[in-house]
């Protein structure tokens, strides 16, 4: 199995994941990209589960403010 490369990101939104043990899934579009899934390698929380911080197959990180939805 192998990951796209996925665009640059500075922003998105979090959606409620449906009840699959998924706990969230992360959509964005920009004009001019296609859509690709990202498999998240690992993922952690902040100590007070306001952010979260993810990294995938090709090496990028993504931060996640929850409270904001950003």
């Amino acid at each position: 199995h192998s990951a796209a490369a996925a665009p640059p990101r500075e922003e998105g939104k979090a959606q409620p994941a449906p009840a699959r043990r998924v706990i969230v899934n992360i959509i964005h579009s920009a004009t001019g990209y296609h859509s690709k899934t990202i498999h998240f390698l690992n993922v952690t929380f902040d100590s007070s589960g306001d952010s979260l911080l993810a990294g995938d197959h090709q090496g990028n990180i993504y931060v996640f403010d929850l409270n904001g939805n950003r």
